[in-house]
């Protein structure tokens, strides 16, 4: 589904939110801990999850990291790189996945943290509130939460061997695992398809700056080295949120190459001094670690668009063949020509990737007042006025979000992200035909766009081509091993849109806890009849946003009417308000 549409059903890019402290509930129990010990894996905290989402602001939540690193290190220890068999199960806490018969299984992140850390005390009792500590880290959630996730667990793992329950309760205490474990050698993860073509991630380049508070300057030129890279269709780049993850000092390579599947690794850092820039970059091969080649430019901040296409192409060069970085078979973005302009930009992008809109917009616009020939500042700030739409339901709103797009594409036709951005406003003034030529259009300039292959698809289920829609995103699954949390619920939305509902809920369950996958599960588990699941997730999303009613949802700009009745009926069927 398309994003601004997307907050009240997930899939939008709605403003800020302050959302209600949550009530106390008498009938049952708040479990308040104090914060987990330094050194803990904790999720990133963000405004809001992007998923259909992307850019719904809803305070004070956060991104989950990939499971292996939601683990507490208590339980984590125990089993980081081994996969561990129980009757004909096999978890594998390094790529978060349960398998039965070598079948992945549809579990959440927190249903996998809460079975791991089971598994790894086998027959011993496991407290309320280390399970709560090991889910909720630092949070203060009902005890009702941990209930509906043991027997969500139950039932996905069914009887065990001897007729029994896999998780027995220990009335007033906990729970133990009562299984026989045994483990595995862990295998590689997954390597992409072979493609033919030279594969390469670039990581996250250090800030040697020493303030944290330009952090999204580094980022945002490794960003930007990404985006260049991915120009070279002879080459298969690694998305920004998979690369991403290996954040940390000193990366091990062989952990980086057998999780991302890739050839080729870059690293840097990047220093800002006064009014010029040094950044450093390698080129290794993963396969041997062998550094291929280093080198560091010293420039004026104003040319630093001019030095991403050099580094960019040097890689290529050197990863690809001279011939082939050459070649005019890649387009070239247009840069900004003003140095403050685009750091505006990079400060407005970093806050949008964390989903905070309301924080986002201002910096875009600052952008496109000092460089109004900026056309991806234009882009994002029409993608930023969609989520702003959502929540204020403003035709002048959504006027100002067409004329950024607008102004966006009369600077840059050549460039993906603004066919993007078109498409998102389009799809909000129901002019689906349109929307979908420009989606078309940003997929064909940019191929490996995580994001835009998530808007394309939430534009599909929209138009009720939701099959095709489940084909995109497990495209991009295979170019993205770690996709962010937003996607999980768009391809949940598709796997609803085709009767899959227990599918879907499992999708669902990866997406984060916000108000609006809260209500695509209490449609979901209707739909699926569980009836008493279905309410506590209507009351989960009241909770969280009070407005949210049937009518809300038979707003969204859906193209296929056949669609929007599986969700309007879902949410009936749950119990929403009319």
């Amino acid at each position: 589904m398309e994003k601004a549409s997307r907050d009240a059903i997930s899939f939008c890019k709605p403003s800020h939110v302050d959302l209600p402290a949550r009530p106390g509930q008498s009938a049952s129990r708040t479990i308040r801990r104090p914060p987990p010990p330094a050194g803990w894996p904790l999720s990133i905290p963000a405004s809001c999850p992007r998923g259909g989402a992307r850019n719904a602001p809803v305070t004070g939540f956060a991104i989950l990291k990939p499971f292996s690193e939601n683990f507490p290190s208590v339980y984590y220890v125990h089993m980081h790189g081994t996969r561990i068999a129980f009757g004909p199960f096999v978890l594998d806490p390094d790529t978060g996945t349960l398998l039965k018969e070598r079948i992945t299984i549809a579990v959440g992140n927190r249903g996998l943290t809460l079975l791991a850390a089971l598994a790894a005390r086998p027959g011993e009792i496991v407290t309320k509130a280390e399970l709560m500590d090991a889910a909720w880290p630092g949070t203060a959630v009902e005890e009702g939460n941990l209930t509906v996730q043991i027997a969500t667990l139950r039932k996905v793992l069914g009887p065990a061997d001897n007729g029994g329950e896999w998780i027995a309760t220990v009335p007033r205490v906990g729970y133990r695992f009562t299984g026989t474990i045994e483990p595995v050698a862990s295998t590689p993860s997954k390597p992409m398809p072979a493609s033919g073509k030279p594969s390469i991630a670039v990581l996250p380049f250090a800030n040697l700056g020493g303030d944290q508070d330009q952090q999204y300057l580094s980022d945002g030129i490794t960003e930007d080295i990404i985006t260049e890279l991915a120009r070279f269709r002879s080459l298969l780049v690694i998305a920004r949120n998979s690369s991403f993850q290996f954040r940390h000092p000193a990366p091990d390579i062989a952990e980086v190459r057998r999780k991302l599947g890739v050839r080729y690794l870059v690293e840097g850092s990047i220093r800002k001094l006064g009014d010029r820039i040094r950044i450093t970059t390698q080129l290794i091969d993963a396969a041997t670690g062998t550094h291929l080649w280093a080198q560091r430019y010293d420039r004026a901040l104003n040319d630093i668009f001019t030095l991403q296409d050099e580094v960019a192409a040097l890689i290529a060069s050197m990863v690809e063949g001279q011939t082939e970085a050459d070649s005019a078979g890649r387009s070239r973005r247009k840069p900004p020509a003003d140095w403050d302009a685009y750091d505006y930009y990079l400060q407005g992008r970093a806050l949008f990737h964390r989903y905070e809109l309301d924080k986002s917009e201002p910096l875009f616009v600052r952008c496109v007042e000092l460089d109004a020939t900026f056309a991806q500042g234009h882009a994002f700030l029409a993608q930023a006025l969609v989520g702003r739409f959502w929540y204020d339901n403003d035709p002048r709103t959504l006027q100002n979000a067409w004329d950024s797009a607008r102004a966006a594409l009369a600077l840059d036709r050549s460039d993906g992200v603004c066919h993007q951005s078109m498409g998102l406003v389009l799809t909000h003034m129901r002019q689906h035909s349109d929307a979908g030529m420009h989606f078309e259009r940003a997929r064909s300039l940019n191929p490996l766009d995580v994001n835009i292959a998530g808007d394309y698809a939430s534009w599909l289920n929209y138009g009720g081509r939701a099959e095709t829609a489940l084909n995109v995103l497990e495209s991009a699954l295979l170019r993205d091993p770690l996709p962010p949390t937003w996607f999980w619920e768009v391809k949940g939305s598709s796997l609803f849109l085709l009767g899959k509902y227990s599918e879907a809920v499992g999708s669902y369950q990866k997406a984060g806890d916000h108000f609006f996958t809260h209500a695509f599960l209490a449609a979901t588990y209707a739909h699926l009849g569980e009836m008493e699941k279905a309410r506590a997730e209507v009351e989960e999303t009241l909770v969280r946003k009070h407005d949210v009613t049937v009518r809300l949802i038979s707003g969204l700009p859906f193209a296929d009417p056949v669609a929007l009745e599986l969700f309007t009926s879902g949410f009936r069927k749950a119990g929403f308000p009319v």
